[in-house]
């Protein structure tokens, strides 16, 4: 009897092991430990008694300081398994987290089509993933960096248009400068790359244009490219300067924190040139005196556009641009439509004063929403309840002032 209990304990044991080699998906990982902001590779396997037909699909998570990303194409290939040839297709995934301690990534979907042989009839599977957890670490002396990159080596560079040739630059108010800054890093997706510091000094006005992102793949090594032009619009005369920009990042292979610095600007600015002279402006006085009589009768014979007028800007002050693009923005979240959202959340920055802090939370949401929009994710599925939430999270921290022209109005501009 014992030798019986025995000989089906083995048998049960071995029968785990084939269901488990006959899993038709598998997560891996060759290391379940990683610093902040470092590049953490994990691995999905889908295996297939013949053949796979089309492209696989994952539902990846999203995980609340953390963004998982998918990089490049499948490999295939065939395994062995309980005595018969499968295949294999192994996709490679990018895990970046900015939040120290246990990660755990749950459980996820996986869509694919695979036949019986070579010339089966394919069929569609619906699996899920097992749920893996890994061990973040943040470096030494980094606990006041908000945004941190881990990497061997970070390159950036920066061009202006026009060049600022000389020191202080002269030029006068309303002049517009361009200014591109461009980051490179091995074994980083140009999307993963921290955002450029946007604080806007006194007196100059920032605009943020589009990221473009380029990730290269040569013989193997894997390279992150991310650029993003900045406009720099001049609103008053005097001395004014762009602070030095820097960047800091941890080194994992020396173990230091090291930094570059991109060198702040001096403006020497002087006032606008005078557009009329003393008779010009004469001249349109008395034409306003001709034309005041006939201003007035208009206006009463069109009360009705006038009440309107009214109404529309009493409805413009009750909801300033900077509430109606939040709205838009949380609708498009609830609509998962990421560029709507994305195009909201540009339009609602350039409400904010220049001393805006997006915050650890709302900033790596917004990288993920860039990631849909710029980068090779753009055709997977967006879920707006990250953005949603940390969103919501910045607003309630923030008391919208009484009276702030300078929110409710946005200059124009055409560079």
């Amino acid at each position: 009897m014992k030798l019986f209990f025995l000989f089906l304990s083995a048998t049960l044991t071995l029968s785990n092991v084939i269901r488990a080699e006959l899993t038709p998906v598998v997560i891996s990982a060759q290391s379940n430990e990683t610093w902040v902001g470092q590049r953490t590779p994990f691995y999905v396997e889908l295996r297939a008694p013949g053949t796979f037909s089309g492209t696989a699909a994952f539902e990846l998570p999203q995980i609340p300081g953390a963004m998982i990303m998918k990089i490049g194409e499948p490999i295939v290939g065939t395994k062995e398994l309980e005595g018969k040839s499968w295949f294999t297709q192994r996709h490679e995934f990018a895990l970046f987290s900015q939040r120290a301690g246990v990660l755990e990534i749950p459980p996820f979907t996986v869509r694919f089509s695979r036949r019986e042989g070579y010339t089966g009839e394919a069929s569609d599977l619906q699996e899920q993933t097992t749920a893996m957890s890994f061990k973040v670490q943040r470096p030494p002396g980094t606990e006041s960096i908000g945004f941190l990159l881990t990497t061997e080596s970070l390159d950036i560079t920066e061009s202006w248009d026009p060049a600022p040739d000389t020191a202080p630059l002269k030029t006068q108010v309303g002049a517009l400068f361009k200014r591109t800054i461009r980051q490179s890093a091995p074994q980083i997706p140009g999307m993963a790359l921290a955002p450029a510091p946007t604080t806007e000094p006194n007196g100059i006005r920032i605009y943020l244009g589009n990221v473009t992102t380029n990730d290269k793949l040569a013989r193997g090594a894997f390279l992150g490219e991310r650029s993003e032009t900045i406009t720099y619009l001049v609103q008053k005369p005097g001395t004014l300067e762009l602070p030095p920009l820097t960047y800091v990042w941890w080194n994992p292979k020396t173990k230091t924190l090291e930094s570059k610095t991109l060198p702040g600007v001096s403006f020497e600015v002087a006032a606008a040139p005078a557009i009329a002279s003393d008779k010009l402006v004469t001249t349109r006085t008395h034409m306003w005196l001709w034309l005041l009589p006939v201003v007035l009768i208009g206006i009463l014979i069109w009360q009705k556009n006038f009440i309107l007028n009214i109404i529309k800007r009493l409805w413009q002050t009750a909801n300033p641009p900077s509430k109606q693009a939040a709205r838009k923005l949380l609708c498009a979240c609830k609509q998962n439509n990421h560029s709507a959202a994305n195009t909201a959340w540009l339009y609602w920055r350039k409400t904010q004063d220049s001393g805006f802090q997006p915050g650890l939370d709302l900033s790596i949401a917004i990288l993920e929403l860039q990631r849909h929009v710029y980068g090779p994710a753009s055709d997977e599925p967006w879920h707006g309840k990250n953005l949603t939430r940390a969103f919501r999270k910045y607003l309630s921290t923030q008391k919208l002032p009484k009276s702030r022209k300078s929110q409710y109005t946005l200059p124009s501009l055409n560079p």
